[in-house]
């Protein structure tokens, strides 16, 4: 029996002209962990959408072919029945919890199911202490962060104990501590309980080292399939603009080219011995390196010649005033000069969220002050703030609310003082940078994840606010929408825009941002160059901000060959230190 059998499935969603799914034929044995990757709009989440029959039950469209799901015919079963064997986590976690506190989210689908209450007990805390949530039991889903949230929709998957797991973007929102803490989760469910596992995931480098197979889609179709080294050692991956880790790229540039010889190597020995391989064939690299030394340096403001544009003044804030639990914000101070792109990094539940709402005044602190421009905005109304800072959030479902895609920007640009032309010519400017003109018709209710950010960045984008604030804008984005999100913030910058970007996304922020801060418990744990940030391991192991593959390997190197330099943060820099 197979845990998945497809032959020729295809689905085209109602109204769409393209399938969002074509010709599938596959198998997958059970106990399997596959990772399954694709571009923004590939068809992953169409994909996981047939798997627990979503498609075609719930989502209208036409459906050919047929799909099994260990044995049960996905046309013929309904989702309740497919739900005892399949167990899944959706893109955007929160649209899956709705209960008052975590231990009742976790309770509710095994009591609908007539576990006993014996029963139940055992199986919310055997998911608590897998998942580690032991701290947020108590807490209401809506006050935690994206990330733990993520990890409350996880741990409630767990509970249910199914044959399939199946999870979108699991990692998407999660620290580089939790996300490598979590895929190691998952590889000990298959392991030790012979789950299947299936992740549709853009941040591939976690899952590497760890999945049995890879299949990539696209564009609805079945490209490649096979195990991590015969994918990685194939051409296909690296055209199809996947956000893949950079060292991979270079080391297939490097094979490619003829400079190295054999297989890509894709865990962290086997690229340090290939890398010492290249350097003792290449010995001038070494002797230059002796002889010039890179310069690391990159642009810095001075902050204390300009006038702030945000200034956070002992801003406290706690979600419930009235328990022992320990604020979202406690006497957070830092200020944000014009021009500056600024980069916050920090753990699931440091208070970067809850620090961007009270920018825009959807949050009014407990005590200290904020201010925008010039203005204590604690009494401001939300609509006046936001004539100058546009906020794009974590979970783009907080601002998609019409009808179409367009509708979405015509509705951003509606209280501004612009005329029709320029609103016209806005719209079209920026569903036209970000790939959304073939999507403007559609409901951004029914489109992919990746692709709601991008509608979200689009309608933050046009109103052209002096400060721009992107909370996580890489989540679900390929390397070529990565590559347009780093040209917007680039140009912003130019004509002197002020940039926050809080991300997880360590690779993006060593690239883009001219200052970092690092956030813990709520407060400001350090701040520096992004160089600077990155490589102090103290701060990146207490902040549980993981480890730069770039900067790791470096360090090795300059181990053992003390001129190699130590503090590299982007692949840029790594390629300056072979010329």
């Amino acid at each position: 029996m197979k845990a998945l059998l497809a032959d020729q499935m295809t689905f085209i969603y109602k109204n769409a002209e393209t399938k969002a799914l074509d010709n599938i034929s596959l198998d997958i044995a059970p106990g399997k962990f596959i990772l399954l990757c694709g571009p923004t709009g590939s068809g992953k989440t169409s994909f996981i959408r047939a798997i627990n029959g979503l498609i075609p039950h719930f989502y209208p469209g036409n459906f050919y072919g047929y799909f099994k799901v260990l044995n049960l015919d996905t046309v013929e079963s309904s989702p309740a029945q497919l739900s005892t064997k399949v167990g899944t986590v959706f893109q955007i976690p929160e649209n899956q919890l709705f209960a008052m506190d975590v231990e009742r989210e976790l309770a509710f689908a095994l009591e609908n199911l007539n576990f006993s209450r014996e029963e139940i007990s055992k199986r919310i805390e055997a998911a608590i202490e897998l998942t580690k949530i032991s701290h947020l039991r108590h807490k209401a889903p809506y006050e935690l962060s994206g990330g733990e949230q993520q990890k409350i929709a996880i741990a409630s998957l767990l509970a249910l104990n199914p044959d399939i797991l199946v999870l979108d973007e699991p990692l998407a929102n999660l620290d580089p501590f939790t996300a490598n803490q979590t895929i190691a989760l998952l590889k000990n469910l298959q392991r030790q309980e012979h789950k299947t596992i299936i992740i549709s995931e853009h941040r591939i480098e976690y899952a590497l080292p760890y999945v049995d197979e890879i299949i990539i889609v696209k564009d609805g179709k079945l490209v490649n399939r096979g195990t991590t080294q015969q994918v990685l050692d194939d051409d296909r991956i690296y055209s199809l603009g996947l956000d893949l880790p950079p060292l991979l790229t270079w080391f297939k540039h490097l094979i490619n080219t003829g400079q190295i010889q054999g297989s890509v190597p894709f865990q962290f020995k086997t690229q340090i011995i290939r890398i010492e391989e290249f350097l003792s064939s290449n010995p001038s690299v070494l002797k230059k390196l002796a002889n010039n030394s890179m310069n690391l340096s990159r642009e810095i403001h001075d902050i204390t010649s300009k006038i702030p544009e945000i200034i956070f003044d002992n801003v406290s804030f706690a979600y419930d005033q009235s328990s022992d639990q320990k604020p979202a914000l406690s006497n957070l101070s830092f200020s944000v000069i014009p021009g500056e792109i600024l980069g916050v990094l920090g753990p699931n539940g440091a208070g970067k969220s809850t620090m961007i709402r009270c920018i825009n005044g959807l949050i009014k602190p407990d005590s200290g002050s904020i201010w925008v421009k010039g203005r204590n905005i604690i009494d401001v109304p939300v609509y006046d703030v936001a004539q100058e800072v546009g906020v794009m959030f974590q979970n783009p479902d907080h601002q998609l609310f019409s009808s179409t895609v367009e509708d979405e920007l015509k509705f951003s640009l509606k209280n501004l003082k612009l005329s029709k032309e320029t609103k016209a010519n806005r719209i079209e400017n920026y569903l036209d940078k970000l790939g959304l003109l073939p999507l403007r018709d559609l409901s951004p209710f029914n489109i992919s994840g990746g692709q709601k950010k991008k509608v979200s960045l689009a309608s933050v984008l046009c109103r052209e606010t002096e400060i721009l604030v992107f909370d996580e804008p890489t989540v679900g984005q390929d390397a070529q929408q990565k590559k347009k999100l780093h040209e917007i913030i680039n140009i912003a910058h130019q004509k002197g825009r002020t940039v926050l970007l809080i991300s997880h996304d360590l690779d993006f922020i060593a690239q883009i941002a001219t200052r970092v801060l690092v956030m813990s418990q709520g407060t400001i744990f350090s701040e520096g160059t992004p160089n600077k940030i990155l490589t102090n391991q103290k701060i990146l192991d207490h902040c549980r901000l993981g480890n730069l593959p770039i900067t790791t390997v470096a360090a090795a190197l300059h181990q053992k060959y003390p001129v190699f330099p130590r503090d590299l943060t982007t692949l840029f820099e790594l390629q300056e230190a072979f010329k």
